[in-house]
């Protein structure tokens, strides 16, 4: 009898898990954008021209459950061309009156992998961004998109004719973790099981319990009001689950390496994070400094792990 009542259970709890993991969910929320819209595959690519001159390009790519809203404050008077490119198979955070289709190679890797996101980052860098001097910044797992972009695409960032320069901020690098125990088995198949549900719930999460999370401490009324957004950008929940073992893959498969696709890198780290491993991430990005000399590590003071919502004068200093 128990044991009819306990796969009961079961059954029930893994078909509500199913219908948060598969269920087509609906944007809640939406900012505005000065610039054109463009999307290849999965994939929305925000443009917008460069001002006074300028030969620079910032090329930006947000890190896991944020959209392209993430870097606009920080670029917004920057006379560079701007690019920001979105994580696959999330929502468009900006209005689509009209969005221009690229006809670009079908791309080779799995819908919200790094891989994936590397790949059309790497054509970004290639047939979108026009200045002589480019900027890749990338935050979080967009940091490893980064570093994934150059790895794929080696040739194009170490150009002669053009400088390419990596700003991780607070990023996935290889051979680091992510924070807690949620880079060790069973940890992590445990933590992507129940994804969908702990997410389904906090779609529509108040503020006064985001704010008792401890990724928000600091906090800034921008970081707050971005943050409410991050379990509601994806267009289902199966994708923040591949984004999820992605990381974990990633980040256990590349070798330090890596770091020696781009001439110049530049690894923004908080004075904590509650997000991802801080000292396997200095480790890290110490190590790849024995590889590429060109790299150097900023370590910042009061600050977590969204930095640029947090001090975006730091970041803009670093620029």
């Amino acid at each position: 009898m128990w044991v009819l009542f306990l796969l009961s259970v079961a059954l029930a709890l893994h078909a509500y898990r199913e219908y948060w993991r598969l269920r087509s969910l609906p944007q809640i929320h939406i900012g505005e954008f000065c610039g054109d819209l463009l999307r290849v595959g999965h994939t929305y690519i925000g443009w917008r021209p460069a001002f006074n001159g300028s030969e620079r390009t910032i090329v930006c790519f947000p890190g896991f459950l944020e959209d392209m809203r993430y870097f606009q404050a920080l670029y917004e008077n920057d006379d560079a061309e701007l690019i920001l490119v979105n994580n696959a198979n999330y929502h468009c955070p900006f209005p689509m009156d009209f969005v221009e289709e690229l006809n670009w190679p079908t791309n080779p890797f799995r819908v919200g992998t790094i891989e994936y996101d590397g790949f059309y980052l790497g054509l970004v860098l290639e047939r979108i961004a026009t200045g002589r001097d480019v900027v890749v910044h990338g935050h979080s797992r967009g940091g490893a998109v980064v570093l994934e972009a150059g790895r794929q695409y080696p040739e194009l960032v170490r150009s002669k004719h053009r400088c390419f320069s990596a700003l991780l901020e607070a990023p996935v690098l290889p051979q680091a973790r992510v924070a807690g125990k949620g880079s060790y088995p069973p940890h992590h198949q445990i933590y992507s099981y129940f994804m969908p549900i702990a997410f389904g719930r906090m779609r529509n999460i108040k503020t006064g319990q985001l704010l008792e999370m401890p990724m928000m401490k600091p906090t800034t009324p921008l970081k707050t009001r971005l943050c409410r957004s991050v379990f509601s950008t994806a267009r289902n929940y199966a994708t923040c689950i591949t984004n999820y073992r992605s990381i974990v893959a990633w980040q256990r498969s590349i070798g330090i390496e890596v770091f020696s696709n781009y001439r110049k890198l530049t690894v923004v780290v908080g004075e904590r994070d509650d997000t991802l491993d801080r000292e396997s991430m200095l480790a890290s990005a110490q190590h790849g400094q024995a590889d590429n000399e060109g790299l150097s590590i900023v370590e910042t003071t009061g600050t977590n792990h969204f930095i640029t919502l947090e001090q975006p004068e730091t970041i803009r200093a670093i620029c």
